[in-house]
């Protein structure tokens, strides 16, 4: 039985991880942008007295027990929102990055899944103690638990950046470099109508030359004296 012939595979990218890591930051940052968008827009439709009730003001931590709160529900929530339109526009920028190879990139998606998981972690912790909502708690925890999986694919991410770093330059486009017009036609309108007005020009030559070729075939078959 003759075995089948071995097959050549395509060898992957070299940074091929990282480029894969940029995808899934650019995909988190809109999903997380948009999400908190949704809320601080909708949250009012949904319900106006539950997100202005007047225990988010004085529940929160507090140093004396009577005194008023450091850090209240209501500013939790407030900078909850903040922050995840932040780092959603963050982690986008850090994708684009990524995919494009900038060694930067990668040290600065893990400076910010780090501070991200940081950040929700402590907000989760605080609803935890004084939110009663089990549905904040586990966004808030599911949000903390997906910037710890960035941190450790951007982790990884930086290695292989470290490991086989780009080319100096790589991102500098070359001198004779051509910007197309659109991502389907390379040259803008005018020029390509004045290449096809050319190629026309060229058509209606070799036909005229033809005609011409043709005419002067004719004429000598006239032209040639007919035996009785």
């Amino acid at each position: 039985m003759s075995e089948a012939p071995p097959t050549e595979s395509t060898p992957a990218p070299p940074r091929a991880f990282a480029q894969g890591v940029g995808t899934v930051f650019q995909f988190a940052g809109v999903i997380l942008f948009l999400a908190m968008s949704f809320a601080c827009c909708g949250s009012g439709l949904l319900s106006r007295e539950w997100a202005t009730q007047d225990t988010f003001r004085t529940t929160g931590f507090r140093t004396e027990p009577r005194g008023e709160p450091i850090y209240s529900v209501a500013q939790a929530i407030t900078v909850c929102v903040f922050g995840g339109v932040f780092f959603g526009v963050a982690l986008a920028a850090v994708g684009l990055g990524l995919q494009a190879e900038h060694r930067a990139a990668a040290r600065g998606g893990v400076v910010l899944s780090a501070i991200g998981s940081l950040f929700w972690i402590a907000h989760a912790a605080f609803a935890l103690r004084y939110v009663p909502s089990a549905l904040i708690i586990l966004l808030l925890v599911a949000v903390a638990g997906a910037f710890l999986f960035l941190l450790t694919l951007a982790i990884g991410a930086a290695r292989e950046m470290k490991s086989n770093p780009p080319p100096p330059g790589h991102e500098i486009l070359p001198a004779d470099y051509k910007v197309p017009y659109s991502h389907y036609h390379v040259d803008p309108p005018e020029v390509r109508l004045a290449a096809e007005l050319e190629q026309r020009r060229q058509r209606l030559a070799v036909q005229q030359k033809e005609l011409e070729m043709l005419e002067e075939k004719l004429k000598r078959k006239l032209d040639e004296p007919r035996s009785d």
